[in-house]
């Protein structure tokens, strides 16, 4: 289902992947370095963002006019792709059968690699349209919702460095002050609670790796999600304390920002894949 908006989806993301680099070195050249990385980061991230919007809603309305029904796994089926090297893959694809109002039963190819904690014979939830049984889609997050979260992923790092190094840009082109000011110095309080805040986010971080390796599950997968989305909290902690007066200085609590959100989408799309 939403072939054609995945499609367009992505052409539109692979053609900002040479424009958004042809435009942000043409706007360096013109410009700064720092100008044409945020503009040229923009470009990419925002294709990114907008392919994730399209085909989230396509998929949205196509989900509301389906019927949710329990399949069985049927076996797992190798696919193999080439990519621009001529390099293999191999793929494990899950086969699921269905059966529809009609009374026929019917059956729908999930992604390769999904299911993969599964064996022949489990159940497997299904979606299918009433109108046309035929069309129908393994309804786990990876088949209904996972090229909407690796569109966002793509299109979410490149706009948050490019509002990094755009705003690097403009702070670099205003006037600097002549004006000598010295930065204000923390009271014996606000260390107290930076301090306090800073052991805090460094036991979450930290945290993070132990439940990586610790989690209680076989599924290595669902404990690399946990164990990531922990260090991802922990470094929006870290950007919590440093903003307390005085702060720390914006590009710096900048990339906290990035790498928490970054290790938090992360860890959703694992533990939601797995």
């Amino acid at each position: 289902m939403d072939d054609e908006a995945a499609t367009h989806a992505l052409l539109v993301f692979g053609l900002s992947l040479f424009v958004g680099p042809a435009i942000g070195a043409l706007v360096g050249w013109r410009k700064k370095l720092f100008w044409g990385v945020g503009v040229g980061a923009l470009l990419i991230g925002c294709a990114g963002l907008y392919g994730a919007a399209t085909v989230g809603w396509q998929r949205y309305q196509s989900i509301a006019d389906t019927v949710l029904v329990e399949g069985n796994l049927v076996e797992f089926v190798e696919e193999r792709s080439k990519d621009d090297k001529g390099r293999t893959t191999t793929t494990r694809a899950p086969i699921v059968e269905y059966t529809a109002s009609d009374g026929q039963v019917r059956r729908v190819k999930g992604l390769g690699g999904g299911l993969s904690d599964k064996g022949p014979g489990d159940a497997v939830d299904v979606r299918y349209k009433p109108a046309d049984p035929a069309q129908a889609l393994v309804a786990d997050f990876q088949n209904m919702w996972g090229i909407v979260w690796g569109l966002g992923l793509f299109g979410g790092f490149p706009t948050m460095f490019g509002l990094f190094f755009t705003g690097m840009a403009i702070k670099e082109g205003r006037p600097s002050s002549n004006a000598w000011e010295k930065e204000p110095e923390a009271t014996p309080a606000q260390k107290r609670w930076r301090t306090c805040g800073t052991v805090l986010a460094n036991v979450v971080f930290l945290a993070g790796f132990a439940v990586c390796f610790l989690y209680p599950d076989e599924d290595s997968g669902k404990g690399l999600g946990a164990g990531f989305m922990t260090i991802g909290a922990g470094a929006l902690l870290h950007l919590v304390v440093q903003s307390f007066p005085p702060a720390m200085a914006f590009e710096s609590r900048s990339i906290l920002g990035i790498v928490g959100l970054g290790f938090i989408a992360f860890g959703y799309g694992a533990w939601m894949m797995m």
